[in-house]
């Protein structure tokens, strides 16, 4: 089935083929949705190269890559962490670990390298050894936030939730700009049975003017309610759904994440024209195609409520 039919006229697998799309719509992408034979990898950081790389599933290149970084000197955790995905990719975690040994026989003060090497222990469920090593590193360098977001993850594995959201927030604190530090602490809120409190973190950094800190947060609380949105899409609860939605954009605007207004009000026209406001419908679509011209399911979408 067509995904351009009217969204009402779908069968329950055209529902689900939609919510995907939409869902795809929300991924980020170091492409910029260009198809990858346009891309410019030249725009890209070092590390962003090797992210690249390893999305392709170009995994020997990437491991050049940030073995190649490192040896300069560069780009130090993530050049680590990396590597260490790479070898994962390949199943080489063994192989990691001789080579991460290796470099710590002539760098023993390593904090990026000792974190490296309890990365290792945590993809292997070792989270003993994992937690003893993350302390080493953090041990030569206590602003190390690598080390302290994957031990607040372990710490969080052990049931530790409080310990761990601290290890969190603490690796948060010196780097507001990881998106990947506010998702790991929203899952940390999740387990502990109250979610709402990275909605509650998200406030209070709006009301002290942290702007770093409301975007970081405000990305986690958007994710957050983009994943009931479709929950309640799911149950047929359109309405519900909308106005999820709805909170996503005013999230949206208050952390001026204007790229990820164009998936809300994309969302929010075929919500709208599914329930058949095709006026409303018509109105989200041309927001999409204000930030965004070139938007192609915007444009099919107008010129099918025409």
């Amino acid at each position: 089935m067509s995904f351009f039919l009217f969204p009402y006229q779908l069968s329950f697998e055209g529902r689900r083929l939609w919510t995907i799309i939409v869902m795809l719509l929300f991924i980020p992408s170091p492409m910029h949705s260009q198809p990858l034979d346009h891309f410019d990898s030249s725009l890209l950081s070092p590390v962003q190269k090797g992210e690249f790389l390893l999305a392709r599933s170009l995994n020997d290149e990437a491991l050049r890559l940030y073995q190649s970084l490192i040896s300069e000197g560069k780009e130090g955790g993530y050049a680590f962490r990396g590597m260490v995905r790479a070898y994962e990719s390949m199943d080489k975690l063994e192989e990691a670990k001789s080579w991460i040994n290796g470099f710590l026989v002539d760098n023993p003060s390593s904090s990026p390298a000792l974190y490296a090497a309890g990365y290792i222990y945590y993809l292997q469920k070792d989270m003993g050894k994992a937690k003893q090593i993350f302390n080493q590193a953090l041990e030569f360098n206590a602003n190390n936030a690598l080390a302290l977001n994957n031990l607040g993850a372990v710490l969080s594995h052990q049931k530790l939730y409080a310990q761990g959201a601290k290890q969190v927030r603490a690796a948060i604190s010196i780097n507001p700009k990881e998106p990947m530090f506010f998702y790991n602490l929203e899952s940390i809120y999740k387990k502990m049975g109250n979610p709402g409190l990275i909605i509650a973190d998200y406030n209070l950094s709006l009301e002290r003017g942290f702007p770093n800190l409301s975007r970081g947060y405000g990305m986690a609380v958007g994710r957050s309610m983009r994943q009931t949105g479709f929950r309640l899409y799911s149950e047929g609860r359109l309405d519900d759904a909308i106005l999820k939605f709805m909170e996503i954009e005013t999230v949206y605007k208050n952390i001026k994440h204007q790229l990820g207004l164009v998936p809300v009000y994309f969302s929010l026209g075929l919500l709208h024209e599914e329930r058949g406001d095709l006026q409303n419908a018509k109105k989200f679509f041309n927001l999409v195609l204000t930030f965004n011209p070139l938007h192609i399911q915007a444009k099919e979408r107008v010129k099918n409520l025409q």
